[in-house]
């Protein structure tokens, strides 16, 4: 007896062992996956010489191939997310609005994310927070639209941090509004999404508090695990979108009296077609300049900022603390950039790189940093991560993977990065050039080289005409 139990126990360690050496093989030469997705910040990031002052997410990028020139298929959260993870564009999935859930649309059950094609490779998927246009929920059924076939295992949490209700009057609208637009008041709809949503102050929550460090929190403590198998991990930031909503300790950092107005010029619509003049959000800028609410909207911005790259860096250390730091891909991206009045927009929604671009980086391990101004698309972020994993990509995809790039940050791609919005309208962004065409036919040329903040369209430039014609090939039909 004492021998056939001596016996067990050295076949025991022995598998133990092997299990050990499979796992530690197996961390040295299968990649797993990160993703952090942000949302709706734009490229105020410190690595970029911008106002906010995110220190992690700079961290990374320092570490990575930052993509200074990458854009969004269409510049809101629903249609820009589905995107990314189907691979395909609106006019495939027929998404184009925030409304919606592209499961239900023609075609939508049978579409293949990126998370459900890792899962038949093997890999377990885990999600937190916000990454298709909802989180999980709180509920016992998942929400839908957090496209629960693709995770294996999702956290139930919510997403943000509370506090922006005390900012609002007895309508329901932002208090400093004092009344004005409450004209748009419906009994069916209450108040209009911008008026209800865009407020900015303190919140009411410690930041160990809130959903958005929770979710941070779930995925670090995931990343710290023991995997047996490869995983795709993803953590949705729902900071900075609006409310500008964060603890007070994010808000010290940028005193307003320091503080300044992003870059406008006063007669830049002169040379903008009618049909780009104004959109929905044109009339909301003119009552937050007549209330003098641009500064205090920029402090709640960058708070904002700052909040969700400190949610990164708790994301981050899980994974410095994990022993699968040496062969993880880091992919951190946010869903499309933001305005704050420039051109008399607010928020995302239009066809200007304000809007379409934002922070966009990947590391991949033994990888040199760099910093690339070659043209990239979300839209090949599915097929890229396919290739870094030695796999084919399959038809179905519509993007082109960036592998090249990554391998040569000086790379030039034949491929342009298109944009759409709103259906029908397109941008193309090639090099240097970003070129607009609206629904109506009218257009805008910008050299972001010389012209970065996109004040002069060259479109009415006769010598532009052929470079214009050869942009307007890429639009889809």
């Amino acid at each position: 007896m004492a021998k056939q139990i001596l016996c067990f126990l050295l076949l025991f360690f022995s598998l133990l062992g092997c299990q050990k050496k499979n796992i530690k093989e197996y961390s040295q030469t299968k990649y797993n996956i990160l993703f952090i997705a942000i949302d709706d910040m734009n490229n105020w990031i410190g690595y970029n010489a911008g106002p906010a002052i995110t220190p992690n997410i700079d961290k990374l990028a320092s570490k990575s191939t930052h993509f200074t020139n990458a854009h969004c298929v269409f510049p809101a959260c629903n249609p820009s997310r589905t995107a990314i993870w189907t691979g395909q564009r609106p006019e495939t999935t027929g998404q184009y609005e925030n409304k919606g859930n592209f499961r239900l649309n023609d075609g939508g059950l049978q579409r293949v994310t990126l998370p459900q094609y890792l899962q038949k490779m093997g890999y377990e998927t885990v999600g937190a927070g916000k990454l298709f246009h909802f989180g999980r929920g709180l509920q016992a059924v998942a929400n839908p639209i957090s496209d629960p076939i693709s995770w294996n295992e999702q956290h139930k949490a919510n997403g943000g941090i509370t506090g922006d209700r005390k900012y609002l009057d007895k309508n329901g609208q932002a208090a400093w509004l004092e009344g004005a637009m409450s004209d748009e008041i419906t009994e069916k709809e209450g108040p209009s999404y911008l008026t209800k949503s865009q407020v900015w102050g303190h919140a009411d929550q410690k930041k160990e508090e809130s959903w958005d460090w929770k979710n941070a929190g779930f995925i670090a403590d995931y990343l710290k695990q023991e995997h047996d198998k490869p995983f795709f991990a993803a953590c949705g930031i729902s900071r900075p979108h609006a409310p500008f909503i964060a603890p007070k300790e994010y808000f010290d950092l940028y005193p307003l009296d320091k503080l300044k107005t992003p870059v406008r010029k006063a007669d830049d619509m002169k040379d903008i077609p009618e049909f780009g003049q104004t959109n929905f959000a044109s009339k909301f800028v003119s009552f937050v300049e007549e209330k003098k609410q641009l500064l205090p909207a920029v402090q709640g911005y960058l708070a904002s900022m700052s909040f969700a790259d400190a949610c990164v860096g708790e994301v981050l250390k899980g994974l410095e603390n994990s022993k699968y730091k040496h062969n993880t891909i880091v992919v951190l991206w946010s869903d499309h950039g933001f305005q704050l009045g420039e051109k008399r927009r607010w928020e995302k929604y239009s066809l200007w790189s304000l809007a379409t671009s934002a922070p966009f980086m990947v590391f991949v391990p033994n990888q040199k940093p760099a910093i690339t101004k070659t043209q990239v698309s979300y839209l090949d972020l599915y097929p890229t991560i396919l290739e870094l994993l030695g796999e084919k990509i399959p038809a179905h995809l519509e993007g082109k993977s960036f592998v090249d790039v990554l391998k040569n940050p000086k790379a030039k791609r034949t491929t342009p990065a298109v944009v759409t919005y709103p259906k029908g309208s397109h941008a193309v962004i090639m090099d240097n050039w970003h070129y607009i065409q609206y629904m109506d036919g009218s257009k805008e040329l910008y050299d972001n080289d010389k012209d970065p903040h996109q004040f002069t369209n060259l479109a009415s430039d006769s010598k532009y005409i052929t470079l214009m014609n050869d942009l307007s090939k890429h639009i889809p039909k």
